[in-house]
């Protein structure tokens, strides 16, 4: 399995990765190559980022391997060399990527990563929009993730399910999709009964 990725791609994608998660598998990106093209997914249980790297790279036999972050942290470099491409070769367990003049030779995680086509909604209804309750330190993860991307911070646009994974993305790009988990119980956000004027019947305002 042959691949090249841009620095920024690595660095963007860690982002969302897992950090000290006993599911080891997770502290890292997957490389997938399908009939879809080829891209990279990132998750950690709460968060999760697909980022399609070239299009017309396909395969009808799926094929995947998992870098680990700890060779992939070695790799990411800076913003000032974020489009320099990395190419890798993947032999068994045995990764070889080639940066420049620097050959890196690393092992891929022996495991398999989850089915994030389950967890991507690729159908929603008008009734499945409803108002969710997000940690906002999770969306701060996407906001590094653009940063890191784009080199400038974008805000993620949001499509919340309720209780179910809400759909993030970017305007400016159609290469990406993520996914954010909300809290289980949600409840709306409401205006407290003191805000109201004495004058003013909250059915009036409410109308």
């Amino acid at each position: 399995m042959k691949f090249s990725i841009q620095r920024k791609h690595i660095r963007s994608m860690l982002n969302l990765s897992a950090k000290k998660d006993i599911r080891y598998y997770l502290q890292g990106i997957n490389v997938v190559i399908d009939n879809r093209g080829l891209y990279i997914e990132a998750t950690d249980g709460l968060v999760l980022g697909r980022l399609l790297i070239d299009a017309t790279i396909k395969s009808e036999e799926k094929k995947n391997v998992i870098l680990p972050t700890d060779s992939l942290m070695k790799l990411k470099g800076s913003k000032k060399d974020g489009e320099e491409f990395l190419h890798f070769t993947v032999d068994g367990f045995s990764v070889e990527c080639i940066a420049g003049d620097s050959t890196i030779r690393f092992s891929r995680h022996d495991a398999r990563f989850p089915d994030t086509d389950r967890v991507i909604p690729l159908l929603i209804k008008n009734e499945d929009v409803k108002s969710s309750t997000i940690n906002p330190d999770l969306l701060v993860r996407f906001v590094d993730f653009s940063q890191d991307l784009y080199g400038k911070r974008q805000v993620p646009q949001l499509l919340q399910r309720g209780t179910d994974s809400a759909l993030v993305s970017f305007s400016l790009d159609d290469n990406f999709i993520g996914v954010v988990m909300p809290f289980r119980e949600n409840s709306p956000a409401k205006v407290p009964e003191w805000c109201y004027f004495s004058s003013v019947k909250k059915e009036e305002v409410t109308a």
